[in-house]
């Protein structure tokens, strides 16, 4: 069985497993976080040197054994807790971060390959701070306009701002995986500097944003492991399958 975990409202995601399934990748199932929060029975145990176990039942009655699973493309970057929203909020906010823990844990486990396994600082890769990517992107040897802020400044990024991209410009997205970049063309040093962020990001699927400063110049506007699958097309698809069915073949 392969996995497609994402939000209940993650249409990339789900136009991703549909491709998958059409290319004979199956048993499929698409589970968002809800309905995984909401399982009717949750094991993972870690038993030292003895391994580790996984089982779930989700309330439609789908068994999940952690041993049986052959690949995860994963999106989630949340576990949504709205059954405890009638508990006190401190109680609400220690449930999140042990679901949290819980699913950080289960995901980084598996044997099987994941797209992309969790890290401390986010359920499917880092999800970093605009400047922390823009720090990145200068050691990838990406373009970066002059990014400052100061502890007097407003920390505007919770409600959307960005300031890397100027007010009006439009946004260009690049997905990286697996070494290759998809969707709009780059200039080649621009293609290998993308990589090398992925790289450094410890990210193996990874959306990159640029700004167009002029036809031929792009500048990085930030970077995401969320990225809108569909921009990467039928060639992204044929590496997510290659990348998923990389166990099967080992075997």
């Amino acid at each position: 069985m392969w996995l497609v975990l994402c939000d209940a409202h993650d249409a990339a995601a789900a136009w991703a497993g549909q491709q998958l399934r059409a290319r004979g990748l199956q048993p499929l199932e698409i589970l968002s976080a809800d309905q995984l929060a909401l399982s009717d029975f949750q094991e993972h145990r870690l038993e030292g040197r003895r391994g580790w176990t996984l089982r779930l039942r989700t309330e439609a009655g789908l068994q999940i054994d952690g041993a049986g699973l052959q690949g995860v493309l994963n999106r989630l970057y949340t576990v949504p807790i709205g059954h405890w929203r009638q508990a006190p909020e401190a109680d609400q906010a220690y449930v999140q971060q042990e679901l949290v823990a819980f699913f950080l844990s289960w995901l980084f486990a598996l044997p099987c390959p994941v797209i992309n396994r969790p890290t401390p600082q986010g359920l499917c890769g880092a999800w970093r701070m605009e400047s922390e990517w823009a720090w990145l992107a200068r050691q990838a040897g990406l373009p970066v306009a002059a990014y400052r802020q100061t502890s007097r400044d407003r920390l505007d990024e919770a409600r959307g701002a960005r300031r890397l991209v100027p007010q009006g410009a439009a946004v260009d997205s690049v997905l990286v995986m697996a070494g290759r970049t998809f969707g709009p063309a780059l200039p080649p040093a621009l293609a290998e500097a993308c990589v090398r962020l992925a790289g450094l990001s410890g990210t193996l699927l990874l959306g990159i944003d640029f700004v167009r400063t002029a036809p031929q110049a792009w500048s990085f506007a930030g970077a995401s492991p969320t990225p809108d699958l569909r921009l990467g097309g039928a060639p992204l698809i044929t590496a997510l399958l290659g990348a998923l069915t990389r166990h099967r073949e080992a075997a």
